[in-house]
């Protein structure tokens, strides 16, 4: 299976995460908007054991954000990398964070109820107030 790397801007944490990911989306969802300082951010989820960090686990600092969201940042840089979700076991790699673009493209908007009112939306992509259902 072909592995994709990713980095923080620093380069300090480096991570690789296996192309095959379940689903993948736009997320407005405030905390997502707060975190990337944009209208949201582009995510792939995958199960946990095809994400592995390659190097720079000490500068992973886990802030937790709800107890269905665990952000994951560089403590040097700042840049946000991927979310831990413990319930479901599924990590959300944020695509900037990625060195090359996986197969799998943004198949939806989701959490536009938080969506920025400056942001408007202009492409065909389904949009869902909260997260689609799976």
């Amino acid at each position: 299976m072909t592995a994709i790397t990713g980095s923080c801007v620093c380069q300090a944490v480096k991570f690789s995460v296996e192309d095959q990911f379940l689903y993948a989306g736009y997320c407005h969802c405030s905390l997502c908007r707060k975190a990337s300082g944009a209208a949201g951010t582009a995510i792939g989820g995958i199960q946990a054991d095809k994400f592995r960090v390659l190097s720079g686990q000490a500068q992973i600092k886990r802030f937790v954000r709800s107890a269905e969201s665990v952000t994951c940042f560089c403590t040097n840089c700042g840049s946000t990398l991927f979310g831990e979700k413990p319930a479901s076991g599924l990590i959300h790699v944020r695509y900037g964070a990625l060195d090359s673009s996986p197969s799998l493209r943004p198949q939806a908007h989701m959490h536009v109820a938080s969506k920025p009112d400056w942001y408007e939306i202009t492409d065909t992509l389904p949009q869902f107030s909260e997260f689609p259902p799976m």
